[in-house]
């Protein structure tokens, strides 16, 4: 059969029999991203993963590691394992864009303004390759997240691809609006005055917004900055939330029940270090608790002024960089994780507590993990309730015994087999 132009119109059996194209998946970093291509990886339904860096010994420039000195080749090493895992076919992994390379050293010798000119060219930047690529493999859909898919879906858009936007925080104008008061009362703990998201940044989410066919969060917290009425309006038939999942590779939801016989009790927060996970509150409440009541424990890049965070180090023990698999060490050394974080598109730290047992204090502004009558969850954003919920602990260490025992029935709906399953719904719909 032909159409009036003469081409030839295929039978609806010759279009039955037509293999489905993949989804290509794409992230200049990591966040997530892991989980989400292995799992349409593991349901035979990824064409590629299109990142900045993924470590892969026998592929160049990472070949030349093990020729290193031995004391650079540690510290190498070290740093690049937080960019591998094992679970992804390496077949399906295309790596691209120096620009994330040039982000990532320029923070570690924190030089952040340079840092962020890098971040935002990496963003930008990763468009160019991931646009060849899909021209060159094609695939029926791309998946990409907040603030690197603009062109990116600019480019499927025009190749009748479907785009599907993975939104891993809330709104950045809501973001502004939350944190105005955040710094009117706690200035000292910001690392610059012009700590605001800018309106090019802003009106990039939104063109992506636009684009998306489908767009993803993480929580209901993070689809109700989408819905903010002080926002440009976001098709709300468009947004769906997605739950994400702990990485059982690194995190195995396994851990013998601890003592809490001892002190101190031992707490834990991880993530960057800064006012947007409310830094300012953990270290303010920790300075007026004595150490033989609690200890505290900081894993992530510290991001407030260092003058700031000399009042408060002798308090706390700090750990700037750290791989995967070793913060699945720390939480099983640990007692509770903190998490007092202002704004959220979910927190996959939280599901990594679950997974390992800890207790968790947190607030509502992320995805809510614990029940709604939780003495350990936060009320409101503020050093008088954080303290609240650490003394509650302190004071009666069987609570977290109880969270756990409750954390057992939830567990299971932020496995990655129960996140496989949720993806493969998503992709069954493109």
């Amino acid at each position: 059969m032909r159409d009036a132009m003469g081409m030839e119109i295929p039978s609806p059996l010759e279009v039955a029999a037509t293999p489905k194209r993949p989804i290509g998946v794409f992230h200049p970093g990591t966040q997530h991203s892991w989980q989400t291509a292995r799992a349409l990886q593991d349901a035979a339904d990824l064409g590629w993963y299109a990142t900045s860096i993924f470590w892969m010994k026998d592929r160049f420039p990472y070949s030349f590691v093990p020729l290193l000195p031995n004391g650079l080749r540690r510290h190498i090493e070290a740093e690049l394992r937080r960019f591998h895992h094992p679970g992804l076919d390496p077949r399906l992994v295309k790596t691209h864009n120096g620009s994330e390379w040039a982000m990532r050293i320029a923070a570690r010798a924190r030089l952040r303004s340079l840092a962020a000119w890098f971040h935002a060219r990496s963003n930008s930047g990763f468009a160019r390759p991931v646009g060849r690529l899909l021209a060159r493999e094609p695939v029926r859909a791309v998946w990409g997240y907040d603030l690197s898919s603009l062109e990116v879906f600019r480019a499927a858009k025009d190749a009748g691809v479907k785009t599907i936007l993975d939104r891993t925080i809330g709104h950045p104008a809501t973001y502004n609006r939350v944190m105005e008061p955040v710094y009117a009362d706690y200035p000292s703990f910001f690392l610059s005055p012009e700590w605001r998201i800018g309106q090019a940044v802003i009106d990039r989410a939104d063109a992506e917004h636009a684009l998306a066919d489908l767009i993803l969060v993480g929580s209901a917290y993070c689809a109700a900055t989408l819905q903010d009425p002080a926002n440009v309006p976001v098709d709300s038939t468009k947004v769906t939330v997605l739950p994400y999942c702990f990485d059982d590779m690194f995190f195995p939801p396994a851990r013998p029940a601890p003592s809490h016989h001892h002190r101190p009790i031992r707490f834990l927060f991880t993530g960057l270090a800064g006012p947007r996970k409310g830094i300012h509150l953990l270290l303010n409440v920790f300075a007026r608790i004595p150490k033989s009541a609690a200890t505290l424990t900081i894993l992530g890049e510290l991001q407030i002024p260092s003058e700031t965070f000399a009042r408060f180090a002798d308090r706390v023990e700090h750990h700037a960089t750290v791989a995967r698999p070793d913060v699945a060490r720390f939480m099983s050394e640990a007692d509770c994780l903190i998490f007092p974080s202002y704004f959220e598109g979910a927190g996959l730290v939280l599901y990594e507590a679950l997974a390992m047992g800890l207790g968790i204090i947190q607030s509502r502004n992320a995805a809510v993990v614990l029940p709604d009558d939780s003495p350990l969850l936060m009320n409101a954003l503020g050093e008088e309730d954080l303290m609240r919920c650490v003394m509650t602990v302190i004071e009666n260490p069987l609570v977290l015994q109880q969270q756990r025992a409750a954390a057992v029935m939830s567990v299971p709906y932020y496995t990655y087999g129960a996140y496989r399953a949720r993806v493969a719904e998503i992709a069954s719909r493109v």
